[in-house]
């Protein structure tokens, strides 16, 4: 029987498996203090809510009367139709239709001055996750927009704060320079 001798081949392919596997385990180990980077700033604090009034000027037509600031959770948004009657949107009800409006926001973003669409232009929109300023059409009076202009900048810093981690290093490679092992 032969006896059969590792060829040179087989040991640098051995030994290039065994310095990757090594190279990958080191990358795993670092400081144990930094494991949470994405919450390295503690809490983050929770923007204000929205109080969106809307009415309806015409069948099927409305216009943003006024936006307020309002306690964080408080959000709603009150309907006076031109027959007179006043509905609010409030909690699970507008949690529901937000949700709704936000899965189909390509409909809303086309225009029309359906309750869809002024809803989603207005700063509830922002709330459900609309990235982009508010347009002065769907506002009664355009100068509604700088009364919540602060509002929209601190959610939009709430947004950053809570999907970036604080370090701004994130992934697999980190930034790191200095070799292995550093």
């Amino acid at each position: 029987m032969k006896k059969r001798y590792l060829s040179i081949g087989d040991f640098k392919r051995n030994a290039f498996i065994v310095a990757a596997a090594a190279c990958m385990g080191l990358t795993s180990c670092g400081n144990s203090g930094s494991q949470d980077e994405w919450n390295a700033d503690s809490e983050v604090a929770v923007p204000d809510g929205i109080v969106t009034e809307l009415t309806e000027e015409a069948p099927d037509q409305w216009k943003i009367t006024d936006e307020r600031t309002t306690a964080p959770g408080q959000s709603m948004a009150i309907l006076k139709h031109n027959d007179g009657r006043v509905d609010t949107l409030q909690g699970l009800e507008l949690e529901n239709q937000m949700k709704a409006l936000a899965e189909n926001q390509q409909t809303y973003q086309q225009g029309g001055f359906g309750l869809g669409s002024v809803l989603w232009w207005s700063g509830m929109g922002f709330m459900a996750g609309r990235m982009m300023s508010p347009r002065p059409a769907y506002y009664a009076n355009p100068n509604l927009i700088n009364r919540t202009d602060s509002w929209r900048q601190n959610v939009q810093s709430y947004r950053q704060r809570t999907t970036a981690p604080a370090s701004g290093r994130s992934g697999f490679f980190r930034g790191r320079s200095g070799g292995a092992g550093s």
